[in-house]
C-alpha cells in the first residue's frame, strides 16, 4: 500500500505465543489474520507497505512495515444545521460539540446556506492508537475449536502464554485478557527454552534462529522438502508424494530434522496401502517406493529436535511403528479368516441411513441396478453383492480410508476372479477432482453406487442447501457425470434414476416429484461441469435431461455446436434464427394451419420446400446422433431463409398472408429447435 509521501516509516512486531497450535489449522489462521489485521489498519486510516503473518507450532507472528508513526494535527469540518433552522436545532448542535454559536461559520452546501464547525484534531501517536485497540483484531478470528483455560475470560485455540508487541523499538503494553504485552519471546521448547528480549523484527528472527526456531512456514516447508529429496536420493528410492502430509509436518516442527527409519521385514507381507496408511495417519511418516513402484522397507520422518545421537530417536520411532504395524498385521490375519460373503451377512447390522436401511439392503439394491445397466455381467453382479463387505473388517474399522482397497485384498486372498477383486477396489472412484475415474465393469458398479447414494439420500431429505452438503451429494453427482463421460457410457440417465428410485418403493414414501428433483440436480451439476469449456448460452441450449438424457450425446452435441457456431456459416444461421424469433416473439401459433394456397411469392414456396426437405433428414441424423450432419442439413436452409427475409414483408397488410407467413417462420424455427434450444444462444 502507498505511503502517501510519508517520511517516517514505522514497523510493528506482534507475537502471540501459546501452547501447540494444531498443524492443520495454522495455514487457515494465517490467511484469516492477514485479512483481519489489514482491515484493522485501514479502518484506522493507517496505510502500510507490507503485512506478513508467520505461524508455527507455538507462535503466530504479525510483522507490518511502512506504518505511520503519528497523525499530524488537522482540522475536521463538521456540518451543522441550516441557517434557517430553528434555534433549538442550532443550540443542540453546539451542545453536542461543546461549543457556542460564535464558534460556527457559514458555507453553501448544495445551494443551502449552513453552519459548519471547523474542529481541530490534535496530533496523535500511532503507538497510542495501537495500545488502545490491538486487542480487538486478535479476538476477531474464531478458531474451529477455541478453548477457555483456567479462570481467564479470553479464549484461543490453545492457552496463550505471552504477547510480544514492539512498535519502532518500543514496547506497546496493551492488555489482552490476563496478559500484558511486553518485549519478550521464547526459543525452542526443548532445545532452547530460554526467554529473550527484542527491539525489532530482524533481531527477533535472528534470535529465534539462534534459539532453534525457523519462523517462516514457507522456509520450513521448502527446507523439509529439500531434505526429504536428499535422503531419498541417498537410498536410491522414490518418495511417495503427499502434499497434505508435508503441510502437516511443517506445522509440527519449529526446528525440522529429517531422519530415516527402517521397517521390520515381518510387516512387509501387509498390503502396501496398509503400511502407508498406518505410517501416515498415526505417525506422520513419509513412505518410500522403489523404481518399480513397489513399497520399500524404509520411512522418513520429521523430528523437532536435533539430537547429538539421532539413532536414539530413530530407534524409538521404529519401535513405535512396529507396535502399530503389529496391530495391523493382527487385524489383517483375523480378517482373512472369513470370506467376503460371510462378512456380507453382517452388513444388515450396519446402517446406511436411518431412513434407507442397512448396508445389506444397499448391496441388494446395487445388484438390481447393475443388472439393469448390464444384465449379463455375472462378475459385476457378484462384486455388487460383496463390495461393502470389508466395511465390517477390523482393518477398515482402524483405517476407514481403505474401504474397497481391503475388499480387493480379501478377494485375492480367497482366490476370487481378478475382475471381481478390481471392481470392488475401484467402485468408490472417483473420490475427488484429482482422482481418476474407474473403467470397464468397475465404472458400472461405481455408477450404480453413486446413483443409489444420490437418489436415496435425496429421497431421505438430505438434498444440499446453500454451502451445506454433509453427504457430499454434489461430489456424487460429479462422479456420475465423469464416469459416464470418461467411459462413454451411452445410458438413459432418466431411466436409470427412475429405476434407482423405484428400488426404494415400499421403504420410503415416493409421493413427491423426486425424479424431477434428482434430474434437475444432476443437470445443474452437469452445467457446472461444462462451464470451463463452453459458454453459458451454449450449455443452456444443449443441457436438458428431460429432452436428452444421454450425457455422451450431450457432450458430442456441445462439441459439434461450438465448432459450428464459430464458423461464418453457423454465425449467419444463428443470426437468421434470432431474426425469425424476434418477429415471432411469444406469439401462440399453430404451425399445422399453414395454407400453401396463400403463398404469393416464390420465396415462400422455396422456404416451405426447404423446411419439408430438411426436417425428415435432420430427424434421422439426430436419431443416429450424427450432429455434424444435422447441423449441415440445417445450413441448407440458410439461403431460403435469407432470401425470404430479403424479399418478403412478413407482416403484410393482408392479415391472411401475414398470418400464413408467421406460421411458415414458426415451422422454420421449430426445425432449428429440433437440434438445440437456439433461443438460449
Amino acid at each position: 500500500m502507498g505511503g502517501n509521501g510519508r517520511k517516517v516509516m514505522s514497523e510493528l512486531l506482534l507475537e502471540l505465543f501459546s501452547e501447540e497450535i494444531p498443524a492443520m489449522m495454522q495455514k487457515k489462521a494465517s490467511i484469516a489474520y492477514k485479512e483481519i489485521f489489514s482491515k484493522y489498519f485501514l479502518s484506522n486510516k493507517m496505510d502500510f507497505d507490507e503485512l506478513n503473518i508467520y505461524v508455527s507450532l507455538r507462535r503466530l507472528t504479525l510483522h507490518v512495515t511502512g506504518l505511520p508513526s503519528s497523525f499530524p494535527k488537522t482540522t475536521r469540518e463538521l456540518k451543522g444545521p441550516r441557517i434557517s433552522a430553528p434555534q433549538a436545532a442550532i443550540d443542540g448542535f453546539c451542545r453536542s460539540n461543546n461549543i457556542t454559536q460564535g464558534d460556527l461559520s457559514k458555507t453553501i452546501i448544495k445551494d443551502v446556506e449552513c453552519y459548519i464547525y471547523e474542529q481541530e484534531v490534535p496530533e496523535r501517536n500511532v503507538k497510542d492508537i495501537l495500545c488502545e485497540s490491538l486487542h480487538i483484531p486478535i479476538g476477531e478470528y474464531v478458531w474451529a475449536k477455541s478453548m477457555h483455560w483456567s479462570s481467564y475470560e479470553i479464549k484461543w485455540i490453545r492457552p496463550l502464554q505471552n504477547i510480544l508487541c514492539i512498535f519502532d523499538s518500543e514496547t506497546i503494553p496493551f492488555e489482552y485478557g490476563h496478559l500484558l504485552a511486553n518485549n519478550k519471546s521464547h526459543g525452542h521448547r526443548f532445545m532452547s527454552p530460554s526467554v529473550f528480549t527484542v527491539t525489532n523484527f530482524l533481531e527477533y528472527k535472528k534470535k529465534l534462529e539462534e534459539n532453534f526456531v525457523m519462523l517462516d512456514a514457507n522456509e520450513r516447508e521448502s527446507y523439509i522438502a529439500k531434505r526429504l529429496k536428499e535422503e531419498v536420493s541417498k537410498l536410491n528410492l522414490i518418495l511417495k508424494e503427499d502434499i497434505a502430509l508435508l503441510e502437516e509436518v511443517t506445522g509440527l516442527a519449529e526446528h525440522p530434522q529429517i531422519l530415516v527409519g527402517k521397517i521390520d521385514k515381518e510387516f512387509l507381507s501387509l498390503p502396501k496401502e496398509v503400511l502407508i496408511s498406518s505410517m501416515r495417519s498415526h505417525q506422520k511418516y513419509f513412505s518410500l517406493l522403489d523404481k518399480g513402484g513397489n513399497f520399500a522397507p524404509y520411512f522418513l520422518f520429521v523430528s523437532n529436535i536435533a539430537s547429538s545421537d539421532p539413532s536414539v530417536i530413530i530407534s524409538g520411532n521404529e519401535k513405535v511403528l512396529s507396535a502399530r504395524l503389529a496391530d495391523a498385521l493382527y487385524f489383517y490375519n483375523q480378517d482373512i479368516k472369513t470370506t467376503l460373503s460371510e462378512k456380507a451377512e453382517k452388513l444388515d447390522k450396519v446402517i446406511f441411513h436411518a431412513k434407507l436401511g442397512s448396508l445389506k439392503d444397499k448391496t441388494l439394491r446395487l445388484s438390481q441396478i447393475v443388472s439393469f445397466i448390464d444384465p449379463d455381467n455375472e462378475n459385476l453382479l457378484k462384486a455388487a453383492l460383496l463390495c461393502k463387505s470389508d466395511i465390517v473388517s477390523e482393518m477398515v474399522d482402524e483405517f476407514p480410508t481403505l474401504q474397497g482397497i481391503m475388499g480387493y485384498y480379501y478377494a485375492k486372498e480367497e482366490s476370487l476372479d481378478d475382475e471381481i477383486a478390481n471392481i470392488i477396489r475401484n467402485h468408490y472412484k472417483p473420490q475427488g477432482i484429482s482422482d481418476n475415474s474407474p473403467s470397464a465393469s468397475s465404472a458400472l458398479l461405481a455408477l450404480a453406487d453413486k446413483i443409489d447414494n444420490l437418489c436415496g439420500l435425496i429421497l431421505a431429505g438430505e438434498k444440499p442447501s446453500g454451502s451445506k452438503d454433509p453427504f457430499a451429494l454434489r461430489r456424487q453427482a460429479l462422479g456420475i457425470i465423469r464416469i459416464i463421460l470418461e467411459n462413454e457410457i451411452n445410458i438413459n440417465l432418466t431411466s436409470l434414476v427412475k429405476f434407482a428410485i423405484n428400488e426404494y418403493r415400499g421403504q420410503i414414501s415416493l409421493d413427491k416429484n423426486y425424479e424431477k428433483q434428482i434430474l434437475l440436480f444432476l443437470e445443474e451439476r452437469l452445467k457446472h461441469f461444462f462451464k470451463e469449456k463452453y459458454s453459458h448460452g451454449l450449455i443452456n441450449s444443449v443441457c436438458d435431461l428431460t429432452i436428452n438424457p444421454d450425457l455422451v450425446a450431450i457432450e458430442l452435441k456441445l462439441v459439434m455446436l461450438k465448432n459450428f457456431l464459430n464458423s461464418k456459416e453457423g454465425d449467419n444461421l444463428l443470426s437468421a434464427y434470432k431474426r425469425a424469433n424476434n418477429i415471432l416473439k411469444d406469439a401462440k401459433i399453430d404451425d399445422t394451419q399453414l395454407d400453401k394456397s396463400s403463398f404469393i411469392s416464390e420465396y415462400e414456396h422455396k422456404l416451405h420446400d426447404s423446411i419439408n426437405s430438411s426436417r425428415a433428414k435432420i430427424e434421422s441424423a439426430l436419431d443416429s446422433k450424427n450432429y455434424s450432419v444435422a447441423l449441415q442439413l440445417l445450413s441448407d436452409m440458410l439461403k431460403p431463409i435469407e432470401d425470404f427475409f430479403d424479399n418478403v414483408m412478413v407482416k403484410d397488410q393482408n392479415s391472411v398472408i401475414a398470418n400464413n407467413r408467421m406460421i411458415l417462420l414458426c415451422k422454420a424455427r421449430n426445425v432449428f429447435d429440433m437440434i438445440v434450444k437456439f433461443e438460449k444462444l
